[in-house]
């Protein structure tokens, strides 16, 4: 049962995994992953901390093989163990049939599958929580090994992202509905313990770099109601069906059983609490994004195959009662033994594939989308051929604003030839991710200096004026240079720029 959605999981991730470009999130992992491990360290003391052991893990899979599709893979294999997961964790908490529709339903989710193919850490933070979260049901009924299976899988899910952190608050919710003895307390409370002392120095460290989500925006109401379509489907026939499929599961499933976990105790809070607190948190501080609680995603197909359980067995049940009664089917019954497949059997798993079909299919348009360079912020690779094709040997180069230098790190080889005109130091030099700038004086002389200057950039995005000189940057352009041409890709803007005849 866990073998099926793993093996789903992994067809629906490698299926589109070349969208033919990197966008600058994974261009950072892209270029980061390939420094040496004390230029991966030097970098994170300085920004980018909260994915400084991704990267590590990320310069060995780099080592192995090369491009961005090999990068992705990782993410990909994530996403297939955390289906896996899924499964087993259904099917331990309840019944086989129910870890499989679980499953199944995790690797049809549309977030699923786009994270599935980012090239950054969310998958395997998933499938690492979803590991923690496999070991905490295994150690409550056993204990022993298991818990240092907890500690070290919830402690390894904080590093690669310290927002993994929140799981501990949705296992501590389950320990609450459960109601376990205090030695099960004790021991989840020496895991989180050991937890917190790994993850702390990181913690320190990256809460010097709260600048780098400055971007992000202060939560409301409709936050609320765009992560429940994301984490239930991209439809109002899907939600609907999750939603009734999800009622049904905790309306019905136990939530406490002497010496073992029940799934809505475990999925419930997974599914509701870390959110929740990220939610209430970022109206003090904005620090919410849907990624960053992605591992909570699971506990919606968990609920909603135990729903799904309960009607097809009632569905399953009524069937066999009335069939009891026709006479003719008894013999058949009784010689066949354990192996008779009625329609009081087959009932609720026709009914699970039934309704698998009605939450996939209308989910397939987006699933499509999700598999081209449309569904990701920006088109580096487009504008890099642009640039590739129509400059000439000593053109020069301009990033507004400079995040945007990333087109260049990513593909590097349009570039050859051009002169960068505002960079002083290499990302590397630099210990950063962009690089570092020249002076105002140091980047209008080196812009004069050139006949013709690539300008890639956003355009609707107005810089501030201490942001790397960009004022000082247009205002160089506007004086002395002319528009030549403008090309828009998805996400970016590639401008070329002649110097005025008379040079002002």
């Amino acid at each position: 049962m866990a073998l099926v959605p793993a093996v789903v999981m992994l067809a629906v991730g490698f299926w589109g995994l070349d969208r033919g470009s990197m966008w600058r999130d994974e261009e950072a992992t892209f270029e980061v992953s390939q420094r040496t491990v004390p230029q991966i360290l030097a970098m994170v003391r300085h920004l980018d901390a909260v994915h400084a052991v991704y990267y590590l893990v990320m310069h060995g899979w780099m080592r192995l093989g090369g491009g961005e599709v090999w990068m992705r893979v990782p993410s990909v294999l994530g996403m297939g163990a955390a289906a896996g997961l899924v499964a087993l964790l259904g099917a331990r908490l309840a019944r086989p049939r129910v870890g499989l529709f679980a499953g199944l339903m995790f690797a049809a989710v549309p977030l699923v599958t786009y994270y599935a193919q980012e090239g950054r850490s969310y998958a395997l933070v998933c499938a690492v929580v979803l590991l923690a979260s496999y070991c905490l049901v295994r150690a409550v009924e056993t204990g022993g090994r298991w818990w240092w299976g907890y500690t070290a899988s919830v402690a390894f899910a904080a590093l690669l992202h310290e927002f993994a952190v929140l799981a501990l608050v949705a296992h501590a919710g389950t320990l609450l509905l459960s109601r376990v003895e205090w030695r099960v307390w004790r021991r989840w409370l020496v895991g989180a313990a050991v937890c917190g002392v790994v993850l702390a120095p990181l913690a320190v460290v990256s809460q010097r770099q709260s600048e780098q989500i400055g971007w992000l925006e202060r939560p409301d109401w409709g936050t609320v109601g765009e992560l429940v379509r994301l984490f239930a489907g991209p439809s109002a026939v899907v939600m609907g069906i999750f939603g009734v499929l999800v009622a049904l599961g905790l309306a019905a499933a136990p939530w406490r059983a002497r010496g073992r976990l029940q799934l809505a105790a475990v999925a419930a809070p997974l599914a509701v609490l870390p959110p929740a607190v990220l939610l209430l948190a970022s109206q003090q501080q904005p620090m919410y994004h849907e990624r960053y609680v992605l591992f909570a995603l699971p506990g919606v197909p968990l609920l909603a195959a135990a729903g799904l359980d309960r009607i097809g067995a009632a569905i399953g049940a009524a069937i066999g009662a009335a069939a009891a009664r026709v006479r003719w089917l008894r013999p058949a019954s009784w010689a066949l033994g354990p192996w008779a497949l009625g329609p009081w059997v087959l009932g609720p798993w026709v009914l699970g594939a039934a309704v698998l079909l009605g939450a996939v299919l209308p989910q397939l348009p987006q699933q499509r989308e999700l598999r081209t360079v449309q569904a990701r912020p920006d088109d580096l690779a487009a504008a890099a051929r642009l640039v590739r094709d129509r400059a000439r040997p000593g053109d020069g180069v301009l990033f507004l604003p400079s995040k945007y230098r990333a087109v260049a790190l990513g593909y590097p080889e349009a570039f050859r030839g051009l002169d960068d005109v505002a960079l002083e130091r290499t990302p590397v030099r630099a210990a950063n991710l962009r690089g570092a700038e020249r002076s105002k004086r140091g980047t209008r002389n080196a812009m004069l200096a050139a006949d013709r200057l690539w300008v890639i950039g956003r355009t609707d995005l107005r810089v501030r004026s201490g942001e790397g000189g960009a004022l000082n940057k247009e205002q160089v352009l506007r004086e002395f240079f002319r528009a030549a041409g403008t090309v828009r890709v998805h996400g970016l803007e590639v401008r070329l720029y002649e110097r005025k005849p008379d040079g002002s």
